[in-house]
């Protein structure tokens, strides 16, 4: 069986302890495009040669499937939840301990996403949380960048242009912004960022704020070219 991923779902899984996600894509074949993406939670790491049958690859839970949550244009991102190892049932999914998970077991899950820069902003773009992804990524520690605007990691030219504002008002007319452009550390060192932002909204639908999730691109593009 399978149902659609939601922040819901993977954080219960997270929590009870599955680390990898085996991937398998279903192409379009008028479009030659991913149509559907289905993830089933593991426990162990896999060996990549040794993949069931339609299993392409394979995702540590805190990594893609984070960004997946956000969605892909014209693909459905599914989890099948009958696993293998047939350790996990519809019970243990649909109960309600997401919601009750502790601050100190959330801030787990933020500071292993080490590769990506997650943090929060209030609805004004001043950032009330930061993992460590965003200290390794634009160098600031997470008491320096609290309180601060998110403008902090934009461009002077994209500040003067209200780049900043004009991506927290897509996001929240769109349900998402995609943000690729140039990005400052805090040296005033430049680097090509990737990632989403996409409003936050408490359980009455009020708007609270936004998060903004982000990887350098470039140092990507570099491993890959490497075969890292």
């Amino acid at each position: 069986m399978r149902t659609p991923l939601t922040s819901q779902l993977l954080g219960d899984l997270i929590e009870k302890g599955y680390t990898y996600m085996l991937v398998k894509i279903t192409i379009n074949q008028q479009t030659n495009e991913a149509a559907d993406i289905t993830l089933v939670p593991i426990k162990q790491k896999p060996e990549l040669h040794k993949l069931p049958a339609d299993f392409e690859t394979f995702y540590r839970i805190t990594r893609e499937p984070m960004q997946l949550i956000c969605g892909i244009d014209n693909t459905n991102v599914y989890i099948e939840y009958q696993t293998f190892d047939d350790t996990i049932t519809g019970a243990d999914i649909f109960n309600d301990t997401y919601f009750r998970m502790s601050e100190e077991f959330f801030r787990q899950v933020l500071d292993s996403l080490e590769d990506y820069a997650v943090i929060t902003t209030d609805k004004n773009g001043d950032i009330n949380s930061w993992n460590t992804g965003a200290q390794n990524l634009l160098g600031y520690t997470e008491p320096e960048a609290l309180g601060l605007s998110a403008r902090i990691f934009f461009t002077d030219e994209d500040v003067a242009e209200g780049k900043p504002e004009l991506e927290l008002k897509k996001a929240l007319s769109k349900g998402r912004a995609v943000d690729e452009r140039y990005h400052v550390r805090k040296d005033k060192s430049r680097f090509w960022g990737s990632g989403l932002v996409f409003p936050l909204f408490d359980e009455e639908h009020n708007h609270r704020g936004f998060t903004k999730i982000m990887r350098n691109q470039r140092e990507e593009q570099e491993a890959k070219s490497k075969g890292i």
